[in-house]
């Protein structure tokens, strides 16, 4: 990758290093700024579709997971056929599904060899040390912190504050370290410099503590898919880490253990009753509209009609708090299908590229994108917070990732 194409070399090699450029601002916004995101998003789009129009792009038909993301995006556009609020939903659907695809195809078609994947790697952590250091930021001096809104104190006594840094809500926070925890661990994994594992290892260190400082249950759990993946794919010593939790649940009592041990005993905890009520009313929508759901994005004006004491409380409940639930309730039977397919098919070409034994910055780049589909498969269980719009482009962007890079290793 050269920066003189800029101004140097061919129109075509020129315009796409003005796209990868837009790519690389992408990268470093998805979880600092909506706007800033969607400006990079924007111009990469236009660009894109200029050199495919003027240059003929077509590495689309290689991509190995294309079918079941186009699939899953024609799916979601019928769904809204149900959908009691069209319009708002066709909107929805454009902010939502189609920067989805659009960023997982420029990805895949515009980033080209192992240094430019890297480059784009490196933009996505910086972004992610932001949140980090912002977060921290935020949490010790208590910045901005809406405590009434985050912590049931009742349930609770010890927990005072939640982190959320940038990203509005803590366990949207928690999902977006999740995924830059797997990156970190790979990295660390894959590195042979001892310098960089510090710091890759530093990393993981660091996007840990503020995952712990979300408070957030079900990505602690999902913590524990990271290491099972992790012992499973790379070495089985790292099973041990399972041991810190019986000595830190035997030696400190504090908010953190108190707020782990409700996973199991805590009847009072209002967030735990709310999502049993959940599922059981998504259950019935499944069953009423289950080819093609009620709509995308339509969860929140459809669930009212499944629960009174929401309906007379006129409280807006945006998603199911689960994956499965949510996706299958939205979009149906087909949409869920098409969906699970891109979503546990990513994580299966990333098993297979491991079982070839490599050691190349390729090969950490599937170990980081499976270990990510592993624990949102797990977080996914008691929350979606794939719906946050950069939560599921952050996810579909190291999708866009591994599957550019498994199209170069099938070529060589």
């Amino acid at each position: 990758m050269n920066p003189k194409t800029f101004i140097a070399g061919s129109p075509s090699e020129a315009l796409r290093m003005r796209i990868v450029y837009a790519l690389f601002g992408t990268a470093f916004f998805l979880p600092l700024n909506i706007f800033a995101l969607e400006a990079c998003f924007i111009a990469a789009v236009f660009m894109s579709a200029y050199y495919t129009w003027k240059y003929d792009v077509h590495i689309w038909r290689y991509m190995p997971l294309f079918w079941p993301a186009a699939a899953f995006s024609v799916t979601a556009f019928l769904s809204l056929a149900g959908s009691p609020k069209s319009l708002y939903g066709i909107a929805f659907y454009f902010f939502t599904v189609v920067q989805y695809f659009l960023l997982y195809n420029m990805v895949v078609s515009f980033i080209r060899g192992e240094k430019e994947r890297r480059i784009l790697l490196y933009c996505f952590l910086a972004g992610a040390v932001c949140v980090a250091v912002y977060g921290l930021y935020q949490y010790t001096t208590m910045l901005g912190l809406h405590n009434a809104e985050w912590v049931d104190t009742d349930a609770f006594p010890l927990l005072q504050r939640r982190m959320y840094s940038t990203l509005y809500n803590p366990n949207l926070l928690s999902a977006y370290l999740l995924m830059v925890m797997g990156i970190a661990a790979s990295l660390t994994v894959w590195t042979r410099h001892n310098v960089h594992r510090i710091i890759y290892g530093a990393l993981f260190v660091l996007f840990t503590l503020c995952l712990i400082l979300t408070y957030s249950r079900g990505g602690w759990v999902s913590v524990f898919a990271l290491v099972f993946f992790f012992g499973l794919v790379w070495d089985k010593r790292i099973w041990l880490l399972f041991l810190i939790v019986p000595l830190v649940l035997a030696f400190y009592h504090g908010g953190v253990v108190n707020r782990l041990l409700s996973i199991f005993s805590n009847s009072e905890d209002t967030s735990v009753i709310m999502r049993l009520d959940m599922w059981e009313s998504t259950f019935y929508m499944i069953c009423d509209h289950p080819i093609l759901g009620v709509g995308w994005g339509a969860y929140k004006y459809v669930y009212p009609l499944y629960n009174e004491l929401i309906q007379e409380a006129g409280i807006t409940i945006y998603h199911a708090h689960n994956m499965y639930f949510n996706i299958m309730a939205e979009t149906g039977v087909v949409g869920f299908f098409f969906y699970m397919w891109f979503f546990f098919g990513t994580a299966w070409y990333g098993l297979r590229v491991l079982k070839e034994n490599c050691n190349t910055f390729d090969c950490c780049i599937a170990m980081g994108t499976a270990s990510v589909i592993a624990a949102l498969a797990v977080s996914g269980i008691s929350d979606y917070d794939l719906f946050s719009t950069q939560i599921s482009l952050t996810l579909w962007f190291l999708c866009g990732l591994f599957s550019n890079t498994y199209i170069e290793m099938q070529k060589k």
